[in-house]
C-alpha cells in the first residue's frame, strides 16, 4: 500500500509538471457562457471540490481527424486504477477502450497518425510499461521495455506511426528522465542527461524535447534535438507544452480564468483562440481542425474534460467524474 501511494504521489506530480505554464496577469475578457454535455445541473462551490466518491477524467488527446477525443479516468474511491476511455467531441458515443487490460494506472492516451492505435502508459506497482491497442479496443500489446522494472512513459508517435518516443528512468531512483526512440526491436537513446523528458515532434519532423530546470518549483525549458548529431537548440520563448502539428497552445492564468493562445514552434504568439472561466488547467489541446479546445479542470475544480467551441465562445462539459 505504500508504494502504491508513491506511485499515485508521482503520477499526479508528472501530470502537473508537464501541464505547468507561465502564467501572466492579463487584461479584463469577456467570459463565455458554459453549457454541459453530461449534466444540466449548476455547478457550486461545494459540488467543485474532489471527492473520494468522485472519478477525475483526466488527459484529453484528439483524434486525426478531430472528431474523437481519448482520455483516462479513474474507476475506484481509492483513485490507485484507471482506465483509458472514447468520446466522440458531440459527448456521444463514450465507451471504456482498455478492457482487455486488467491491471495497473493507465495513463495519458496518444492517437497514432493514422488513428488507428493508441498509446499510454501503465503505472504498476514495480514500475510503468507502455502499452498500444487499436482504436476499436483490439491488439493490445505492451511494447518496448528499457530496463525491468522501471518507469517507461509514451510520449509521442513518430510521423509514420511505427515507431515512437518515449522517456524513461530506472526503478528505485528519483525522477531522472531521459528520452528515447524505437522502431521495431531497435531503440535509441537520444539524451543521457537524467532531465529529459516529453519527446514530441512537429509536423515537418522536427523534435521537441523539454528539460527539467527545477523540479521543486516546476520549472522546464523547452528545446529542439537532432536526433542524429545529439545537438540541442535552445527555443527559450515557446511557452505552451502539447504540439499540434505545427504550432503550439498555450494557456495564461488571470483574475477571470484562463485564455488560450496559439502560438508558433519558436514562441511566437499568433492569436487567442478564446478564454475560459476555469484556472489551472491540465491537458490543455486544440484539435488539428483548430475548431476545438479540450482541457481538463484542476483536481481542485472537478478533474473533469471541457471543449471550448472556439468559433462560438462555448464552454462545454464533456465528462462529469461520478
Amino acid at each position: 500500500m505504500k508504494h502504491r501511494i508513491l506511485i499515485q504521489s508521482l503520477i499526479i506530480s508528472i501530470l502537473i509538471f508537464s501541464c505547468k505554464q507561465k502564467n501572466d496577469n492579463a487584461s479584463d475578457v469577456p467570459i463565455e457562457q458554459i453549457e454541459e454535455y453530461s449534466s444540466n445541473d449548476k455547478s457550486t462551490a461545494e459540488d467543485s471540490e474532489v471527492k473520494k466518491n468522485d472519478f477525475p477524467e483526466l488527459g484529453p488527446d484528439f483524434s486525426p481527424e478531430g472528431s474523437r477525443i481519448a482520455y483516462y479516468s479513474y474507476i475506484d474511491s481509492e483513485w490507485s486504477t484507471s482506465r483509458i476511455y472514447l468520446i466522440n467531441t458531440d459527448g456521444t458515443n463514450k465507451k471504456e477502450l482498455t478492457t482487455n487490460d486488467t491491471i495497473g494506472f493507465h495513463t495519458e492516451p496518444v492517437w497514432s497518425p493514422d488513428g488507428g492505435r493508441i498509446g499510454y502508459t501503465s503505472f504498476l506497482e514495480e514500475g510503468a510499461r507502455m502499452m498500444s491497442i487499436d482504436s476499436d479496443g483490439t491488439n493490445l500489446k505492451q511494447l518496448t521495455t528499457v530496463t525491468e522494472n522501471g518507469f517507461h512513459m509514451f510520449s509521442a508517435w513518430d510521423l509514420t506511426g511505427e515507431g515512437y518516443y518515449f522517456f524513461h528512468w530506472p526503478f528505485g531512483e528519483d525522477f531522472k528522465p531521459d528520452a528515447y526512440y524505437t522502431n521495431g526491436d531497435n531503440i535509441t537513446r537520444l539524451t543521457t542527461d537524467g532531465i529529459t523528458n516529453r519527446p514530441q515532434l512537429a509536423a515537418d519532423g522536427t523534435l521537441f524535447i523539454s528539460k527539467i530546470v527545477d523540479l521543486e518549483n516546476n520549472v522546464y525549458s523547452k528545446h529542439i534535438l537532432d536526433k542524429k548529431t545529439k545537438k540541442v537548440t535552445d527555443v527559450p520563448e515557446l511557452e505552451g507544452w502539447f504540439i499540434s502539428r505545427d504550432q503550439v497552445l498555450k494557456q495564461k492564468d488571470h483574475d477571470q480564468g484562463t485564455t488560450f493562445i496559439l502560438e508558433d514552434l519558436n514562441g511566437t504568439d499568433l492569436k487567442e483562440v478564446g478564454t475560459v472561466s476555469h484556472k489551472s488547467l491540465m491537458f490543455a489541446k486544440i484539435d488539428p481542425n483548430r475548431q476545438f479546445v479540450a482541457y481538463n479542470t484542476s483536481f481542485d475544480d472537478g478533474a473533469e474534460i471541457y471543449l471550448l467551441d472556439i468559433n462560438s465562445g462555448k464552454n462545454i462539459k464533456l465528462t462529469k467524474n461520478d
